[in-house]
């Protein structure tokens, strides 16, 4: 009963202790700096997000430009005019020696008029407007071609921010270890159980480790830097930790071409743009038809003013002049164009030009996203089997570099060779670090190839990258 109440008590600390880190360690997790927090930065404050925004913005504009020429034309007028007139002739001429006849005249006339024309037929501003949704398509295609570059670029930064991190954190406990190892081969070397050469080699190898974590403490700078152009605002202190193995929906080639298929926006924009031009070639066709406008208009004019007269003993002043007229017509306008100088065949030549240019844009698209795809692919499918042989090998490493530790205290290995085995313990370890970045780099390459490089899918590149991921937000590359 003592020994059960005993061990329980051993245990409280534990449980307690226990109890006390979880809520840090869950605070560590919510407060670190994940691949999708840095993104959501990145898209408040990267000013090439608002630069392609009002690129595409300005490219929207073509759809209702074009549809105003199919859209009533209504335009309306207003006129006011004041005049002063007098004249002096003679009452006869055919006897310039009559008397003279003076008129002399003050007005005011008010005028407006309306006018709606409506085309009913024109076949090019029909053309020009199926051809400008088309424009318009291919301008949000680039669009998205824009930003899935920028998420790219954006995840290629944060993975080698966090390789940096790691290859730090990885020099730094080496460092602790040969230094230890120094002080060890220093110690046996003045108890006489060891050579001077065994100590020397452990200074060296120690000052090696330091220099390189120098040089390692400047790339995380500078990959430090790079974040902070995303965001504007410095990035953290420390990164979180790199996993050893990263876990994604990998696919096959064939899904992934199909997905582009779909989804690509180079692809998609290439299409829209033949899709337009091939409308181009047709409006251009439609110089030689009629256009056919129906024309309605609606006038009125009113006068006011005085007239006088003085002829010999005759005369009359300010006797009213009124005048007032309304004019309504409706009138079908029919407008074709005989002979231009043959600027209807230039146009018509330059329109087939450039669809035969859109149509050899969108071959040499298809083959380069192609290539692209099979270029991504194969340096994916390379960085997952370095990274899976680097696991493997860091495992061995470790294991030697701790028999190799064992036998210098028993005398059985030499200094040097502990050296060396630690030595590969931290090259296989950077290794490892560098394989698991290329594999999230050339995943993200791959999916912005393919077109699906979209905020879902920097969600899971963001759990696969946490300590804590999750199998279930896992899908195929189609699906996303």
């Amino acid at each position: 009963m003592g020994a059960a109440h005993a061990d329980s008590s051993m245990r409280h600390p534990r449980l307690l202790l226990g109890a006390a880190l979880t809520p840090l360690l869950l605070m560590q997790g919510a407060h670190a700096y994940t691949l999708e927090q840095f993104w959501h930065q990145a898209f408040s404050h990267d000013p090439r997000i608002q630069v392609y925004r009002r690129q595409l913005e300005v490219a929207s504009t073509a759809q209702p430009l074009a549809l105003a020429a199919l859209l009533p034309q209504i335009t309306a007028g207003a006129n006011v005019q004041f005049a002063t007139e007098y004249t002096q002739e003679p009452y006869n001429s055919v006897q310039p020696d009559t008397a003279l006849l003076e008129e002399n005249s003050r007005t005011r006339t008010e005028s407006w008029s309306v006018q709606l024309q409506q085309a009913l037929f024109n076949w090019s501003a029909l053309q020009d407007y199926q051809a400008s949704g088309d424009q318009v398509a291919a301008a949000a295609a680039t669009y998205q071609e824009a930003m899935q570059n920028l998420e790219n670029q954006a995840t290629a930064a944060y993975v080698q921010w966090l390789l940096a991190d790691a290859n730090v954190r990885s020099l730094q406990e080496a460092e602790q270890g040969f230094a230890r190892q120094a002080l060890t081969a220093k110690a046996r070397y003045q108890a006489g159980t060891t050579g001077i050469l065994g100590a020397d080699e452990a200074q060296v190898a120690l000052r090696q480790i330091q220099a390189q974590l120098a040089d390692a403490r400047a790339q995380w700078q500078v990959a430090r830097q790079k974040l902070q152009q995303f965001t504007g605002t410095p990035a953290p202190d420390r990164a979180p930790t790199l996993p050893q193995k990263i876990r994604l929906s990998w696919s096959t080639l064939t899904l992934w071409k199909a997905a582009a298929t779909q989804h690509n926006p180079a692809l998609a924009a290439a299409n829209d743009q033949l899709a337009a031009a091939q409308k181009s070639v047709s409006a251009a066709w439609g110089g030689f038809l009629p256009s056919i406008s129906l024309v309605l208009a609606h006038q009125w004019q009113s006068q006011h003013g005085t007239l006088g007269y003085r002829l010999g003993s005759l005369s009359a002043d300010n006797l009213p002049n009124p005048y007032r007229n309304t004019e309504s017509s409706a009138m079908v306008e029919l407008s074709w164009s005989i002979f231009s100088g043959g600027s209807q065949q230039a146009t018509l030549h330059k329109a087939r030009y450039q669809q035969e240019e859109n149509f050899q844009l969108l071959l040499a698209t298809e083959r380069s996203v192609e290539k692209q795809l099979g270029a991504d692919f194969a340096d994916l499918n390379g960085a997952r089997q370095q990274s899976a042989l680097y696991r493997r090998a860091l495992l061995v490493a470790r294991h030697a570099s701790a028999a190799a530790e064992d036998g210098v205290r028993v005398g059985l290995v030499t200094e040097n060779n502990a050296i060396i085995d630690r030595q590969n313990v931290l090259t296989v370890r950077n290794a490892l670090n560098s394989a698991n970045a290329a594999v999230v780099t050339h995943y993200a390459s791959l999916a912005a190839t393919a077109g699906v490089l979209t905020p879902t899918r920097i969600r899971q590149l963001s759990v696969a990258l946490s300590p804590l991921r999750e199998s279930s937000h896992e899908s195929s590359p189609i699906k996303s």
